[in-house]
């Protein structure tokens, strides 16, 4: 996630990188025509690059998998890729892989053995180290970024983190690893928060809480970088006393939202049912047949489940959750990024 515009292939057109949830990088190749359809980024033997965790589409019926052939020496297990950044990392001419966890927050390094034209990645995925350890983000990889934030020659390592997406946990942040070896050979230091991640308990959308992909940019022309983060806020309005009328009515538009929810359930599970054992030839042929026989009952259940919310929301108020643009300024100097 988090697409990079970039010319991976030295052709002079600019392409589109991104890792998704299926838990491998993409390509997207640009020509004067538009872009391809996205593809997988392959290692020097043709294999996928992971992590662990993946949306296996090479066995039928296709599902979720594991593998730790990419895993670097060391114990390693539980991982899923859903961010990359196309970065020449060691300065050889080349595009390298920067990959992002999106369970535990760790962050690898697929090396090029190739050249611009012809990448031949690794088969197996390198630590990036942070202050001599395995360099671990609070809060989960979003956004990984390389950029020379304090101006000295050398590329730093941005990084936004998802947090808790949808309860009551810490949310997101963005932090700085600065780097203090070289730019061929990268060496980071302790990591520096930059926003720090979300408690939660706002009664407004006050910043973002989950979800934090970010870029850099001097977006006020002043010299330094500034943040621009996209992710999701959420907020608690606050609760109005209810008179026993209300408090019945509550309980009895509680109970139709849980019934409309068992009949929706019950209708996901007689859809699955009825697809059981049907060639994947014949999926989507079942499915519409399934879908139109019953979409009138399905459209009633959802209306109905939708009608008792709206009435709910005014009486027991709800976590709201939306997602917004925000802008963070650099107010510090420009010499230190601090």
């Amino acid at each position: 996630m988090s697409p990079q515009f970039v010319d991976f292939d030295a052709n002079g057109m600019l392409d589109i990188v991104a890792a998704t949830f299926d838990g491998s990088p993409h390509l997207a190749r640009g020509s004067a025509e538009g872009y391809a359809q996205p593809e997988q980024i392959l290692d020097r033997d043709g294999a996928r690059i992971v992590m662990n965790e993946f949306w296996n589409r090479d066995v039928k019926p296709e599902k979720w998998d594991t593998a730790n052939r990419c895993n670097p020496a060391g114990e390693w297990s539980g991982l899923h890729l859903t961010a990359a950044w196309a970065v020449d990392w060691d300065c050889d001419g080349d595009f390298d892989l920067l990959l992002g966890d999106h369970n535990k927050g760790n962050v690898m390094l697929r090396r090029n053995d190739g050249d611009a034209k012809t990448p031949k990645f690794a088969a197996k995925n390198e630590v990036v180290l942070a202050d001599g350890k395995p360099l671990v983000v609070e809060g989960r990889v979003t956004t990984l970024r390389t950029i020379d934030w304090d101006r000295d020659g050398k590329r730093d390592l941005l990084i936004g983190s998802m947090g808790d997406a949808y309860q009551a946990g810490p949310g997101g942040g963005v932090f700085l690893w600065r780097n203090v070896g070289e730019d061929a050979a990268p060496k980071f230091d302790a990591p520096m928060t930059l926003i720090p991640a979300s408690q939660r308990g706002h009664s407004e959308p006050t910043r973002p809480d989950a979800g934090l992909y970010m870029d850099a940019a001097d977006a006020d022309g002043d010299g330094d970088l500034d943040l621009v983060v996209g992710g999701y806020s959420s907020w608690q309005l606050p609760t109005v006393p209810l008179d026993e009328a209300q408090q019945k009515r509550v309980g009895e538009i509680q109970q139709e939202i849980d019934t409309a929810k068992k009949a929706i359930k019950a209708f996901q599970d007689r859809m699955t049912k009825a697809l059981e054992g049907a060639e994947e030839a014949s999926h989507s042929k079942l499915l519409d047949e399934f879908v139109k026989a019953e979409s009138i009952k399905f459209s009633t259940l959802q209306d109905r489940l939708k009608k008792a919310q709206d009435e709910l929301e005014p009486l027991v108020p709800s976590l709201q959750r939306r997602s917004f643009t925000w802008l963070y300024e650099n107010i510090s100097a420009a010499s230190t990024g601090q």
